[in-house]
């Protein structure tokens, strides 16, 4: 395989106020909506159980990477293969998913782990990351590989559509 890049890019990822922040807005308001529903208080109180546990999960997985299987850092090399290290310093090799989301001020990475039917996220902010020329070249680094990934997996979208004019 040849070499896409001359350096390899990497980025080391750092806790996320503003995530943090989204993310209590979020469980906030849908708690806020839960309460004004006419179902009945058992029901809703275990809907807000459920909020609660998923949104400190999500917090503490991905705006303050306090769990271990956090994720620290994302690197693709010089052929374009992605891994991610956690913090226990575990290295993962992943296929990135076409569902993955790029954006100017926000990253949304869905991998497929090898084995398993279930995808992995991540949300990469353009304030919880070291370097912002890297998040830079990994956007561009994304469209192109989603482009290509998106042909190999979906064959019909390369095909031109034929309109015809019936007069």
């Amino acid at each position: 395989m040849k070499a896409l890049f001359i350096k390899p890019i990497v980025i080391h990822l750092y806790p996320s106020l503003l995530l943090l922040g989204l993310l209590f807005a979020v469980a906030t308001l849908s708690s806020v909506v839960l309460f004004t529903l006419p179902i009945g208080l058992a029901f809703k109180i275990a809907i807000f159980a459920l909020i609660v546990l998923t949104s400190a999960y999500y917090m503490a997985r991905d705006a303050m990477l306090i769990l271990p299987w956090s994720w620290k850092s994302i690197i693709v090399d010089t052929k374009g293969m992605l891994t991610i290290i956690n913090n226990r310093n575990h290295r993962f090799k992943r296929h990135l998913e076409v569902s993955s989301f790029v954006h100017e001020q926000c990253v949304i990475l869905n991998v497929q782990n090898e084995g398993f039917s279930f995808s992995l996220h991540s949300v990469l902010l353009f304030n919880n990351v070291d370097n912002p020329e890297a998040l830079r070249r990994l956007r561009v680094w994304l469209r192109l590989y989603k482009n290509k990934r998106a042909k190999e997996t979906y064959p019909q979208l390369d095909e031109q559509p034929t309109t015809q004019i019936s007069t």
